[in-house]
């Protein structure tokens, strides 16, 4: 499994761990969408 926290371990240093893997996750989700609907 690939975990966003070993990705951007920066993201995950400050105690915003449930917001950097929400923005992470959201982020995954619009590139997949804007791919689906443009390519």
């Amino acid at each position: 499994y690939v975990v966003s926290d070993e990705l951007i371990p920066e993201s995950h240093s400050h105690g915003f761990e449930h917001e950097a893997t929400i923005g992470f996750l959201s982020g995954f989700v619009l590139m997949l969408v804007l791919s689906y609907f443009i390519g």
